[in-house]
């Protein structure tokens, strides 16, 4: 009876944790898919992965330059223009690091008439960014800014 009991334990306890072993993505995976999701054009799969709070960062004197908060701000002043203003933009990522809920991405970034690199900066909790800082090139991004 004992070891009846005892076995009948150990299955509900098995039972109870079974699926529910995934591992949530760290910082630096939930960022890697955030790009991902940019690159192919996935508004919803990309917003999915942002805070409703989010706070968008871009320095200098550009389209997208501003403190952009909630994904569908940036998707609207950063995104569009982007789109308009830089043809043919990529990121391509030299290295990517991480610290912690911070990650840090260093890419060449190219467009038509735009050669350069740039650094981002996002802050992650609990699979969700709530925070994102580009260091970009401005300079090499104003002079190629179509109109």
């Amino acid at each position: 009876m004992k070891h009846t009991l005892l076995t009948l334990v150990l299955i509900s306890t098995i039972s109870l944790h079974a699926g529910h072993h995934e591992k949530m993505m760290d910082a630096k995976d939930v960022v890697k898919k955030a790009y991902a999701t940019f690159a192919s054009g996935d508004t919803e799969g990309w917003k999915a992965l942002h805070a409703d709070d989010l706070t968008f960062t871009v320095f200098g004197n550009m389209p997208t330059t501003g403190k952009h908060v909630g994904p569908e701000a940036v998707i609207k002043n950063v995104f569009e223009p982007i789109a308009v203003h830089w043809p043919n933009f990529k990121i391509e990522h030299k290295a990517i690091y991480s610290d912690g809920n911070m990650v840090f991405v260093h890419s060449d970034m190219t467009a038509d008439g735009l050669s350069t690199e740039t650094l981002h900066m996002f802050r992650v909790e609990e699979g969700i960014i709530q925070s994102f800082t580009a260091f970009d090139d401005t300079g090499s991004m104003s002079e190629a800014v179509v109109n």
